[in-house]
């Protein structure tokens, strides 16, 4: 009899806990807090590898633009070496026109050659390697660098403002965290300043996750070295 009254009394004791609005009302709050840092995490996670992917392609575009800084030098260098040939060959070109000699024709036709193959070097051909074409080409490859570091610059700007927002989401996972805490805390100890808290910590980590969406981009101009050469 004795133990049958100890597990009635149990009983009617869980069954006055089970009951008790401010326990369901923790358990609520419990689980809106958990599917808010459910969701908080998720996010968080997210903003981190678009952190790392963002890293990675300002990486990738930077070397793209080395790539492409490097193929105009290459371009201008060819093309002043091949302009200093036809120089040479104008020159030698004039000077046997004013230089006597005692075979005018072999002079002429000399003269003539010199000519033909300096004037080669502006016609246009398949390898795209005459001098307008170099120039041409060398002149695209420089905007190019310039069009792609500018845009590693922007990838760099965006991979540091979604890093700002990654740290403002920690926090925000943090303090979700912090409110799961103290309204267990409020559960074992019957306390409602403990559940106040914990719902005060939910609220803040709700209005930290919106405020990382609030952070105002700052934009770094790209220094671009040697634009104003001239070849």
């Amino acid at each position: 009899m004795e133990n049958t009254h100890e597990n009635l009394e149990q009983a009617e004791h869980a069954r006055h806990h089970a009951a008790d609005p401010f326990n369901q009302r923790v358990a609520v709050s419990m689980a809106i807090v958990a599917a808010c840092l459910a969701g908080i995490s998720m996010i968080g996670h997210r903003t981190h590898n678009l952190v790392l992917q963002l890293v990675g392609d300002a990486n990738r575009i930077s070397t793209e633009a080395s790539t492409a800084e490097t193929e105009k030098s290459n371009l201008f260098l060819w093309y002043q070496a091949k302009r200093q040939r036809q120089s040479q060959l104008e020159i030698a070109a004039t000077l046997g026109e004013w230089i006597p000699a005692t075979d005018d024709a072999a002079r002429k036709k000399g003269v003539a050659d010199w000519m033909a193959k300096a004037a080669a070097y502006d016609k246009s051909n398949e390898k795209k390697d005459n001098l307008p074409d170099l120039l041409e080409r060398g002149t695209a490859a420089g905007k190019r660098s310039e069009e792609l570091r500018a845009k590693a610059a922007a990838t760099r700007d965006e991979a540091e403002h979604v890093h700002h927002q990654a740290n403002r989401l920690d926090i925000a996972h943090l303090l979700a965290e912090f409110a799961l805490v103290l309204c267990s805390i409020a559960l074992l100890t019957k306390k409602r300043s403990f559940w106040f808290a914990g719902i005060l910590a939910g609220v803040l980590a709700v209005g930290v996750t919106a405020s990382a969406y609030m952070i105002p981009h700052e934009h770094h101009e790209p220094s671009v070295s040697g634009s104003g050469e001239k070849h």
